[in-house]
């Protein structure tokens, strides 16, 4: 109880600072609010500019997706493995739907009416990446259950803990002391990456041992999740979404291919662990 209190109380403020020192990052390059829409399916709903239709619903329906197999791992009691898989994949949840509120539906409005150029990042954006390494903090939790004794396990618990708030930390200072670096998704991954590896190794080992299908699936996880993030970089750097959009107005974006991605991979994450015992 103590321990979740702490926690509640670290995010509250950490998520109010985020808010109370907004960070004055402009976008690069240096984009007008007019030059943007040119460069973005949008449209309007009175005086609210909604934009990137299609990706929003895909972003959206990944969060909610996410979130209602979370809530069904989660109140299934009968393992404490569904239970944390649970929290992780909420909170893994509205880290989405905060992202895409910022970075699709309503990024206009978040970065693009407050100045003469459209900044980089809002609170929604740095809030997703707390909330995102929040539940890769617990991921890691509901991974090592099954494949680490007790003391092995506080121990992996603890090193990723002091992790996420080393990380948190680390937010916050980009924001409080103006490092773009520190608040971009770039530095996110290449903080997180450890984890990622640290779970295949877990389960890879988990599954040597004794052969047992919950390894197994959660080593494919993280096989996909790799396959997935490949696959956006891919067609990111193809340029092929320019194209579309400039040459057949088509949009469909890197992110598109991402969060697609990611809607089959949180269904293959849920029925793997609902099969836990």
């Amino acid at each position: 109880m103590k321990k979740k209190l702490t926690l509640g109380v670290f995010s509250i403020v950490i998520l109010s600072l985020f808010l109370l020192f907004p960070t004055s990052f402009l976008a690069l390059p240096e984009i007008t609010p007019s030059d943007y829409l040119d460069s973005v399916p949008y449209f309007s709903i009175g005086n609210i500019i909604f934009i990137k239709p299609t990706s929003t619903f895909l972003v959206y329906l990944l969060g909610l997706v996410t979130i209602l197999f979370g809530y069904k791992l989660y109140k299934d009691k009968s393992v404490e493995t569904k239970t944390w898989w649970g929290i992780a994949l909420i909170l893994w949840g509205i880290g989405t739907l905060l992202a895409g509120s910022s970075y699709q539906g309503f990024g206009y409005e978040l970065k693009c009416t407050v100045d003469e150029y459209c900044l980089f990042t809002s609170w929604f954006e740095l809030s997703y990446l707390y909330v995102t390494a929040l539940s890769i903090t617990v991921m890691a939790y509901a991974v090592s259950i099954k494949t680490l004794q007790v003391k092995e396990r506080m121990l992996y618990s603890k090193i990723t803990i002091i992790g996420f708030f080393i990380y948190s930390l680390v937010l916050l200072l980009g924001v409080l002391l103006g490092i773009r670096f520190l608040v971009t998704y770039e530095m996110f991954l290449v903080f997180f990456l450890p984890y990622f590896i640290s779970f295949f190794v877990l389960n890879l080992k988990g599954y040597k041992k004794d052969k047992n299908d919950l390894d197994k699936g959660q080593v494919i996880i993280w096989l996909l999740m790799l396959l997935i993030n490949i696959l956006y970089f891919a067609y990111y750097y193809s340029g092929i979404a320019e194209v579309l959009y400039e040459n057949n107005n088509i949009w469909f974006s890197a992110n598109d291919v991402l969060h697609i991605g990611l809607i089959g991979w949180m269904y293959y994450i849920y029925n793997v662990i609902k099969k836990a015992d």
